[in-house]
This record gives C-alpha cells, structure tokens and sequence, in this order.
C-alpha cells in the first residue's frame, strides 16, 4: 500500500526506531512537506506528528471495529503520552480538536495523573483540570463529555497532584 492511500484512515506506524503511533492520518505531498517544512518527501501526519517515508519502518491500516478501543490496540498510546508531556497547551489543542477518538484517548492517557496515590504528576494540573472543564460543557458527543466527567470526578475525589 502507497502512503497516499492512506489519507483519512486509521493506521499504525512504526518508525524507525521501533516505536508505535497509532491515529486518523492525513497525507502530505512531498511538494507540501517542501513548503512547509524544508524536506521534499511525502509523509504521514496523526495530528501534530509527521512521519516523513524515510522515517517509517512499517505501517498498515485498520478500521474501528472490535475490541474495548475499537481498532486501537491500547486505550491511548504514544501520542496521546507524548502530547500530555508536552504540557496543557499541547492537551487543549487536542481537547479542542475535531478528532473525537484522539480527545477520548487523550482523555484515558490523563486519568492516571489522577487516580487517588498515583506517582504521576502533571505539571498544569489547573490549566489541564479547566480545559476539562470547559470540554464537558461544549462538547456534544456523549463519550466526550462521560469520558471527561469520569476524569473531572477523579480529580475532585483528591486523585494526583502538581509537581
């Protein structure tokens, strides 16, 4: 299969140094890589990853059936852990996004920063707790907004802390 097969579907890539991403994927041209980020090479991008060919050991897509995660093999993977490090700036874009299935994994990868006695600590507790917040009020998918209640009520039982 081409990568430009690939536009709009859910695929799981495994980059060169072995790691997993797993996402709805968009295809970039290699003219538009050139353009906008200096490399003339067609690649990947699963929200704001960019998997460049040359960077891709292997990949495939799937659909959305079967399982606990639909297609997904985990409830959130590296991107969502990868995003959450980069901090609430990171975590509101996505929360704000229109990519339903990455807020609600993003969502799964936030509850262990507030599970009552976890070693987990979130740098923007408050910032990342309002974007929460605010998610739930706007949101009008029913997963969404349980999946952020359940997160919010985590919270306020006293689950994790700021570092």
């Amino acid at each position: 299969m081409r990568l430009r097969d690939c536009d709009g579907m859910r695929v799981r890539i495994v980059d060169r140094l072995g790691d997993l991403f797993e996402g709805v994927c968009t295809y970039n041209l290699a003219e538009y890589n050139e353009h906008e980020y200096g490399r003339a090479e067609e690649s990947l991008q699963i929200l704001h990853f960019l998997f460049f060919k040359s960077d891709i050991r292997d990949f495939e897509t799937f659909d959305e059936t079967g399982g606990p995660y639909g297609g997904f093999s985990a409830p959130y993977g590296n991107i969502e852990q990868m995003s959450v490090d980069e901090g609430a700036e990171r975590i509101g874009e996505i929360l704000f996004s229109e990519e339903t299935e990455h807020i609600v994994r993003l969502l799964r990868c936030l509850e262990k920063y507030f599970l009552p006695g976890t070693s987990w600590r979130l740098a923007d507790r408050a910032e990342v707790l309002d974007a929460v917040g605010e998610l739930r009020t706007v949101t009008q998918n029913e997963t969404v907004r349980a999946q952020a209640e359940s997160l919010l009520e985590l919270a306020a039982r006293g689950g994790g802390e700021s570092l």
